[in-house]
């Protein structure tokens, strides 16, 4: 799976949803390790080409969209997605880990992403 970054960060907010959505789409047709490594690729390219916010933002979008999916799905997207993020080198899982968390912070759909972290 290919993704321009650089187009990502670029679009609108409810662009940026709509590409994303379509992105998680062709996800879920995918084996849990395919999915994993599709992620770990994913916040690599991100982080190489984002700044702080752009990358905030692209995980809000991630946010809300996860929250929209059944509760079981939502529950195995995190756990992939917490799991790509153990793959990666310490100074990008830092990273990753405190914009991660400010974008669930400022979410309005902190508390549904939190249950699904228990």
């Amino acid at each position: 799976m290919s993704l321009d970054v650089r187009q990502l960060i670029s679009m609108d907010p409810s662009s940026r949803e709509r590409f994303m959505r379509g992105v998680f789409g062709q996800l879920m047709g995918m084996s849990r390790d395919q999915v994993i490594n599709a992620l770990v690729a994913f916040i690599s390219q991100l982080s190489s080409v984002a700044n702080d916010e752009q990358y905030k933002e692209v995980c809000k979008t991630n946010v809300s969209i996860i929250a929209s999916l059944p509760p079981e799905t939502a529950r195995q997207v995190v756990q992939m997605r917490l799991e790509a993020q153990s793959r990666l080198s310490p100074g990008l899982r830092e990273r990753d880990q405190r914009l991660l968390n400010q974008a669930i912070a400022e979410s309005p759909y902190r508390d549904k992403i939190m249950s699904l972290l228990s």
